[in-house]
């Protein structure tokens, strides 16, 4: 009998361990699932604010970006313009052939100045490129533009043909580069900038014959 009563304290001091173990597994397990799911809320909440800011960023200064590429790019046109002087005067230069009609040029050069704002408006406002990618091709693009806007400097103003085509070839390989970038993250800025980059190629041509005929 006294060896029956031990055996069922043994037994009952045993399940009593258990649950309290089974107890304090349950509370551990609660609470790591009360703590995830509060991180995950602080997690969603989080994505919705970024979220919010990004609309509203998206919503209310697209236009001033617009302004900021497209305006800046037409002005830095009209710079070039400024330094060129007397544009699309070729003097008495004989011209190559395929060459098209004076009154071209300055049509297709505003065109392809609002064009070329327009694809980095296109590329800075595209949210699925990292931010650090967007500042580089917009560095890019600006040191490009900085060899757009002085070709016409050296080609008509200290009329030195020969350099200007070293110094636009050098323009056609800095537009290369950011036609590759632009495609690579914004297909219809790549799409716009390549068109663009095929008319520098033209004015390459151009050049370069102009500098072989004449000297």
């Amino acid at each position: 009998m006294a060896n029956n009563n031990q055996s069922k304290s043994k037994t009952s001091s045993k399940s009593k361990n258990y649950n309290k173990s089974t107890l304090a597994s349950k509370g551990k397990t609660e609470e790591k699932h009360t703590i995830a799911s509060s991180d995950s809320s602080v997690k969603v909440a989080g994505s919705k604010s970024n979220n919010d800011k990004d609309s509203k960023f998206v919503k209310h200064v697209w236009w001033l970006d617009a302004l900021l590429f497209i305006g800046g790019t037409i002005v830095l046109g009209g710079i070039a313009t400024l330094l060129g002087g007397k544009m699309f005067s070729f003097g008495n230069y004989q011209m190559p052939q395929g060459i098209v009609p004076k009154i071209v040029f300055p049509i297709a050069w505003a065109i392809i100045y609002i064009a070329i704002g327009v694809a980095t408006f296109l590329m800075w406002r595209d949210k699925e490129i990292k931010a650090s990618d967007r500042k580089i091709n917009l560095i890019i693009y600006f040191v490009h533009m900085f060899f757009n806007i002085m070709w016409p400097l050296f080609f008509f103003r200290l009329d030195l043909p020969i350099f200007a085509t070293v110094w636009l070839l050098l323009t056609v390989a800095s537009a290369c580069i950011v036609m590759y970038r632009y495609f690579v993250c914004n297909l219809p800025a790549g799409i716009i900038f390549s068109i663009y980059t095929l008319w520098l190629i033209y004015a390459l041509y151009l050049n370069l014959a102009i500098s072989i005929i004449n000297f």
